[in-house]
């Protein structure tokens, strides 16, 4: 069972790490990881949003700073 719930998760994050990397703007992205940093209270699934977002983002500036 826990298997399956890990695999979703899985599916979800990848899934997000695609869109954000082809449609998400860098605006979009800080508000998004802003919103989630100052979370009162944050989980295991918070932190690994968090360090896709902050690793998207650092994707998306290096490929702005070289356009």
């Amino acid at each position: 069972m826990s298997y399956e719930y890990l695999k979703r998760d899985q599916e979800r994050v990848k899934k997000q790490y695609d869109q954000l990397m082809h449609e998400a703007d860098v605006e979009a992205i800080e508000k998004k990881l802003d919103s989630l940093t100052k979370k009162p209270k944050q989980d295991s699934m918070d932190e690994i949003w968090i360090d896709m977002y902050k690793d998207v983002l650092k994707l998306k500036k290096n490929r702005t700073d070289k356009d």
